[in-house]
Order: C-alpha cells, then sequence, then structure tokens
C-alpha cells in the first residue's frame, strides 16, 4: 500500500467512525442501564421548552431493543404552573368517566396531558364509567381511596412532588395518582416486572424542584419494544430523577400536548388492541396547566 492510499483509508476510517459515533453513544447510553455505570443520557437529551417551566424531548435507541419515548422535564416553580387529574363523576355511576388522553387534554384546556393510574374496566367508548385502583385525588377531593400495596404519586399545594409506596396523609394533597410500583429510590433503580411492555412513569429530582413525565412506547416490533419496570427507574434516573413510579402503562400509554392551535396531538405512538397510533379510553390521567412561551422564552426554547 502507498502511503498516499493508506492516508486516503485513514480518511474513511475517520469519517466512518464520526458518522458512527451518534450511535455507538446510543448504545453506550444502553449498556450504561444494564450494567448499572452512570448514563450520559441525561446530557444527551436535547430540551425544547414549549410551555413556560415545561420541556420535551425525544428519546430513541437501538439497543437491547428498539426503543422510543418521550419526556417532559417541568420546573416546579415555574409561574402559571398547576396540575389536574381526572375529576371525579359525583353521584354519576363509576368514579370517573373514561375518556382518551388527548379528548382529556381539550375538555381542561390543558397544555400537557398523560394517562395516569390503573382503572376498570378497559373500554372502547369514551363516556364509559370507571372504578380507579389505587388512591386519586382531583382539586382536593378523594376520588378513590389508598389500596393496599399500590404508590402513588402526590402534588401538594406547594408543588411538592411526592412518591408515596404506601398510604400517607392526604391533607395537603391537591393532585394524587395511582400507580402500580416504585421503581426509582434514593437514585436506585428498583427490580420489578422483567417484561417488556409500553410504560408510563413520572419522577421527582432530589432537590424537588424538576419533575419529570416518561412514556416509552412498546408492542411493536422493530419500531419499539417496550421496556422492564427496572429500565424505566433507569431511565428516569439518568432524566435526572431520584424517585419514581411506574403509573398504568400497556396500551394506555399516551402522552398528548396542546399545538399552537390549541389542538391535542399526541406525541408518542399508542398501541390500543394492539393497533399502532391508536388511543385508549382510560379512566385516569394527569394534565399540566402552563402558560405560554412569550417572545423572550422563544428565542432561548432550546436547552440542554
Amino acid at each position: 500500500m502507498t502511503i498516499d492510499k493508506r492516508a486516503s483509508v485513514e480518511h474513511r476510517a475517520r469519517v466512518l467512525f464520526r458518522c458512527a459515533l451518534p450511535a455507538l453513544v446510543c448504545i453506550a447510553q444502553v449498556l450504561g442501564f444494564a450494567f448499572g455505570a452512570e448514563s450520559p443520557l441525561r446530557n444527551a437529551a436535547q430540551w425544547e421548552e414549549v410551555f413556560r417551566g415545561v420541556s420535551i424531548a425525544s428519546l430513541e435507541t437501538s439497543s437491547p431493543r428498539p426503543i422510543r419515548a418521550y419526556a417532559v422535564r417541568i420546573r416546579l416553580d415555574a409561574a402559571g404552573l398547576s396540575f389536574l387529574a381526572t375529576p371525579g363523576n359525583g353521584d354519576l355511576p363509576g368514579e370517573t368517566t373514561a375518556l382518551k388522553t388527548s379528548t382529556f387534554l381539550k375538555k381542561y384546556g390543558l397544555q400537557v396531558a398523560i394517562n395516569a393510574g390503573p382503572f376498570s374496566p378497559v373500554a372502547t367508548l369514551e363516556g364509559t364509567p370507571q372504578d380507579l385502583l389505587g388512591v386519586h385525588v382531583s382539586r382536593n377531593r378523594l376520588v378513590s381511596p389508598w389500596e393496599e400495596k399500590l404508590p402513588a404519586l402526590l402534588i401538594t399545594g406547594a408543588k411538592q412532588v411526592i412518591i408515596a409506596p404506601e398510604a400517607v396523609d392526604l391533607s395537603e394533597v391537591e393532585t394524587a395518582i395511582g400507580g402500580f410500583g416504585v421503581v426509582l429510590r434514593e437514585g436506585k433503580a428498583i427490580p420489578g416486572d422483567d417484561s417488556l411492555h409500553p410504560r408510563t412513569a413520572a419522577g421527582v429530582s432530589a432537590d424537588g424542584k424538576t419533575m419529570v413525565l416518561l412514556v416509552i412506547d412498546g408492542r411493536q416490533k422493530g419500531y419499539s419494544e417496550g421496556a422492564t419496570t427496572a429500565e424505566v427507574g433507569q431511565w428516569l434516573k439518568a432524566l435526572g430523577c431520584s424517585a419514581g413510579i411506574n403509573l398504568d402503562g400497556g396500551g394506555s400509554t399516551t402522552l398528548v400536548i396542546q399545538d399552537q392551535q390549541g389542538q391535542p396531538r399526541v406525541l408518542n405512538r399508542p398501541i390500543h388492541a394492539g393497533v399502532p397510533g391508536t388511543e385508549r379510553v382510560v379512566g385516569s390521567h394527569l394534565g399540566v396547566y402552563a402558560e405560554k412561551l412569550q417572545p423572550a422564552d422563544n428565542a432561548k426554547s432550546q436547552t440542554n
């Protein structure tokens, strides 16, 4: 081989390495999860502020399997920020009424909404009466009581977010949604369900200043194949959380934001009844009210 040819080969190798680097970083992130190493995902996530104090990131990896996810980062001290869990039914049948997450967002004029706690029955029509599994509080009103062994995400009037593994006093709690299990405690992911499913989760940072909502798509071969609950805890940790909870997932997993025309936009690809892109009507949601960005905010809306 001549010196010129060798230099050309070395140049092509450097180019190929630079092209492959993003994929290698992505794989390294997931390997970090698998072996308990500190993941670089928190720094790699590209956050876009969409409302005041509310930023969105799209996440994707191909190892150990294809996974696509979205995260919402919420600055809890942001002006105008508040939360809404699905209101109770009052004297109507059931505890709440089934709605698609997009319908819930539009009905209550929210800026962000996710599916939240477990419920029954799984319905096909909006308006179906629902019974909730685990505690649920909406606007200071108890809609569903604590259930043994089911944890909850609690939000107080002072916007303190608490991941409660068991029943606690609710006197200061404005919003509560039940979950299936704690997946992150004091920065350590907790083993649990090793099956792969779509997941909806929430977490809070150690300093209590930031809340993260996470949806991971699943049951879609080659597109996004889901995650275990331990992986959910690892993703929340990588996104800056020290405590986290696994909410209702599967065909219910949905994240919706309000678009610039005030209409609901489903960000992820839900899979109700095995059909990709199909929303499920659910009995429990968590919504976020946030102020629109002002021109000064728009100039710095791209953040890391």
